[in-house]
């Protein structure tokens, strides 16, 4: 059985008003079209949604019921003809954002609030890479686009990148470790002693990397900086944290932090995104993450 959704709002406007005449008004029509429609939509399902009294009606319990689970429907067909038209008009039904850990999120939590009020129709997933995870991720169509991939573009071919900027490092100890005592620059020597707190890189196709770890040194993988910051303050290991997460915790004087005979250089980070099948979406994403005031934020000037 076939039921229009202009059936549907017919009868959802005469539940409304309890008045066939009061529908048609609404619907510029005459009531005998209204009263028909509602009679033939009652004769197929064989019950009565509304009892008549006069020139008023009254909903049956079948009738609220039906004008309850009516709604979601009407809903769908709304969302269908919507996200219908926006795809025939370049926008992407969803999108996949792979982000560096590294990347102050937020920034990125402000990013996707925005998004949502430019594109509430559109499935947004947010997934976090670490390190070469990222590139990964792009050249194999896990993401549409990604924030703070490092370091150096692999290829040109087929993607659009810009550099969104360099991201700085502070190598830091626990305020009670041995280390923290120290005056000179440390030495690649005294620092292997130690349990290099690290995060494993999410590349599966590319050459994994390390924020820092030294030949010979015990490395200690964790899931995210959170968890590193945590043990670093506790004293279990040491190693590098980007500064825009350091700086609190420095001026708290929960971490100390240390300077390097050899210090870790900052990191150089890109916006990418694949170049087939870029719509209005990716396109708006790549305008509103470049924006020079919001660039910066992506690599912690806050």
């Amino acid at each position: 059985m076939f039921i229009s959704d202009e059936t549907l709002r017919v009868v959802h406007l005469v539940a409304k008003y309890q008045s066939i005449t009061t529908a048609a008004e609404h619907l510029n029509k005459v009531p005998s079209a209204i009263s028909y429609t509602v009679k033939k939509l009652e004769e197929s399902f064989g019950v009565e949604l509304f009892l008549r009294k006069g020139r008023y009606i009254e909903i049956t319990p079948a009738g609220e019921y039906f004008i309850e689970q009516s709604k979601t429907i009407l809903n769908d067909l709304d969302a269908l003809r919507r996200n219908t038209a926006l795809i025939h008009g370049g926008v992407e039904q969803e999108l996949t954002i792979a982000v560096n850990n590294i990347v102050p999120r937020s920034a990125i939590v402000e990013f996707i609030c925005d998004f949502e009020l430019a594109f509430p129709s559109t499935r947004l997933t947010i997934d976090t890479e670490v390190y070469n995870g990222c590139w990964d991720a792009l050249y194999g169509k896990r993401a549409n686009l990604v924030i703070g991939a490092p370091h150096v573009v692999p290829s040109s071919e087929g993607i659009i990148s810009e550099s969104i900027g360099h991201l700085e490092w502070d190598f830091v100890v626990g305020p009670r470790h041995p280390l923290a005592i120290q005056v000179q620059p440390l030495q690649n020597a005294e620092l292997r002693q130690y349990p290099a707190i690290c995060i494993r890189d999410t590349a599966v196709n590319f050459v994994p990397q390390q924020a820092w770890l030294l030949e010979g040194q015990k490395p200690m993988f964790v899931p995210d900086f959170a968890t590193a910051i945590e043990l670093i303050q506790r004293n279990v290991g040491i190693g590098y944290v980007p500064h825009h997460l350091a700086l609190p915790l420095l001026n708290a004087g929960s971490m100390v932090k240390k300077p390097m005979q050899e210090h870790k250089h900052a990191t150089q980070i890109f916006l990418a995104a694949r170049s087939d099948g870029m719509g209005k979406v990716s396109r708006w994403c790549m305008d509103y993450l470049l924006a020079p005031s919001f660039r910066a934020r992506l690599h912690g000037q806050i």
